[in-house]
C-alpha cells in the first residue's frame, strides 16, 4: 500500500471513528426552573423526573433552580451569549418580551398537542407576531378568598358583584369594626396591576386597543375600576396601612384569620395550609361588573432558547413534563397552581371544592397583550395607579384626579407602543 493510499484510509477511519464517538456520546440539555415549591420537595420531584427522562431518551437532563429576582437577566445574558440552558420556565409576560429579541426558538405548537391541548389566554401568552416561541407549562389566575366565621357573624353572603363587595363589606365593618372587610395590595406591590385589570376588564374596559397602537384603560371603565379600588380604603373596609401593602402583607391579613376577604390564587391555599390550617374559608369567582365577570391569566411557560444544540432533546423533555401524570403531580403536590393544558383537568381534583372554582375563572381567564413592550406598559400603568394610592396615603386623594393620572399612564404607554417592533 502506497503512503497516499494508507493516508487516505487513515483519514477514512478517523471520520468514521469521530461519527461513532459523536453518536454515542450521551446527551445532556440544561433546564432552568424556578423555586415554584420548596426546595425539599422540588429537589426530589426534579431530581426523580429527570432520571426517568434519563431511563427513557438517554437525555441527561442538568436542571437548575433560578430565582425569580435573578432569572430575568439570567435568561437575557444566554440570549446575548448564546451560552446557558436549553429549556427555560419564563412568566407568561417574559415570553414575548424575550422572543423578540430574536433568541428563543421558535415553536411548532402542533408537536405538542396542538393549539386545542391548551388553555386558550395561556397559549396566548406564548405568541409574538402570531407565532408561538413557547409552550404553556402551568397557570394562575385570582380568586375572592372569604372568611366564612366573619361572613356569619355579620350575617352576609359571598358577594357576587362589586357593587355587593361594598355592601357586604360595610356590614362586616358594622358587624365587626372597621379595616376588617378587605385586604388589598397598594403602594408596595410590583404585581398591583393584576387585581385592577380584572376589574377594568368587567366593567368592559381593556388596556389597549385591538391593533395594540393605542392605550385606552384610560377610558371611564378604568378610571371606575380605579375609584372602586380606592374606595375600600376610602370607606375603611380595608385598613388605610393596605394602601402601603404589597401582596403578600394583603395576603397574610386574610390567611391569619384578621380580614374578611381578599383576592389571592391557589398558591395561597399551600400557606393557609401551613400557617393557618383552621381557617374556615371558601374561595368565589371574582366578582362580576357591569359586562360580566373578568379574570387575569398567569402562570409559566417553556422556551427553547434559539442557540441550544439539542433541540430535539428539549422538546422531548418539554413532553415529558406535560404528560398528564406529571402535570397533575406537579401542579397538585408542588407549585399548587393549575395546569395550562386541557387534558390534566380531567383529573377528579379539579372538579371539586376551591378548585373548581379557579378551573372555571381561567376558563375565561385574559392574558396581557404579548408584546415586546410589555414591561414599559406594565411599568407605567403601576406609576401612576401608584400615585393614585400615594395621594390617599397624604390626605390629597380625590376622585377627579384619577382620569388625570391614568391619562399620563396612557401617554406613556402610547410612547412604548410606538417602539412595538
Amino acid at each position: 500500500m502506497t503512503l497516499r493510499r494508507w493516508i487516505l484510509v487513515c483519514a477514512v477511519l478517523f471520520a468514521m471513528l469521530s461519527v461513532v464517538t459523536a453518536s454515542a456520546a450521551p446527551k445532556e440539555i440544561t433546564f432552568w426552573v424556578m423555586p415554584n415549591a420548596p426546595d425539599e420537595t422540588h429537589t426530589v420531584w426534579l431530581n426523580k423526573v429527570a432520571q426517568e427522562f434519563q431511563a427513557q431518551t438517554g437525555v441527561k437532563v442538568n436542571w437548575e433552580i433560578v430565582g425569580w429576582d435573578t432569572a430575568w437577566s439570567r435568561i437575557a445574558a444566554a440570549i446575548a451569549t448564546g451560552e446557558g440552558a436549553d429549556v427555560s420556565q419564563v412568566g407568561t409576560t417574559w415570553n414575548p418580551q424575550f422572543a423578540a429579541t430574536g433568541g428563543l426558538e421558535e415553536i411548532n405548537i402542533a408537536e405538542f398537542g396542538g393549539a386545542s391541548a391548551f388553555m386558550k389566554a395561556n397559549l396566548d401568552s406564548t405568541t409574538y407576531k402570531g407565532r408561538y416561541y413557547g409552550v404553556p407549562w402551568f397557570a394562575e389566575t385570582r380568586c375572592l378568598f372569604y372568611n366564612k366565621d366573619m361572613f356569619a357573624a355579620a350575617k352576609v353572603n359571598p358577594p357576587q358583584t362589586y357593587d355587593e363587595v361594598i355592601t357586604v363589606g360595610k356590614a362586616i365593618t358594622k358587624a365587626l369594626g372597621p379595616g376588617k372587610a378587605f385586604a388589598m395590595a397598594g403602594t408596595n406591590a410590583w404585581d398591583l396591576i393584576h387585581n385592577w385589570a380584572i376589574i377594568l376588564w368587567a366593567n368592559g374596559g381593556d388596556l389597549v386597543d385591538v391593533a395594540a397602537k393605542k392605550a385606552i384603560f384610560n377610558s371611564e371603565a378604568g378610571v371606575q375600576a380605579m375609584r372602586w379600588y380606592v374606595s375600600l380604603v376610602e370607606n375603611g373596609l380595608a385598613d388605610k396601612a393596605c394602601a402601603e401593602y404589597n401582596q403578600p402583607q394583603a395576603d397574610a391579613a386574610f390567611i391569619n384569620g384578621n380580614v374578611a376577604m381578599c383576592f389571592m390564587g391557589p398558591w395561597n391555599i399551600a400557606n393557609i395550609e401551613q400557617e393557618n390550617p383552621t381557617l374556615n374559608y371558601g374561595v368565589v369567582e371574582p366578582p362580576k361588573g357591569s359586562k360580566g365577570r373578568a379574570a387575569f391569566s398567569g402562570g409559566s411557560n417553556l422556551v427553547i432558547f434559539k442557540a441550544s444544540k439539542n433541540k430535539d432533546a428539549a422538546k422531548a423533555w418539554i413532553k415529558f413534563l406535560l404528560e398528564k401524570e406529571k402535570m397533575v403531580d406537579y401542579t397538585q403536590h408542588l407549585s399548587h397552581m393549575l395546569p395550562a393544558t386541557l387534558a390534566a383537568y380531567d383529573d377528579p381534583y379539579y372538579s371539586t371544592g376551591v378548585w373548581k372554582t379557579f378551573k372555571t375563572a381561567l376558563g375565561y381567564a385574559t392574558a396581557y397583550p404579548p408584546l415586546a413592550v410589555w414591561g414599559d406598559i406594565e411599568n407605567a400603568i403601576v406609576s401612576e395607579f401608584k400615585n393614585v394610592l400615594s395621594d390617599y396615603i397624604v390626605g390629597k386623594y380625590k376622585a377627579d384626579d384619577v382620569k388625570r393620572y391614568l391619562d399620563a399612564a396612557a401617554k406613556k404607554v402610547d410612547e412604548a407602543l410606538q417602539r412595538e417592533k
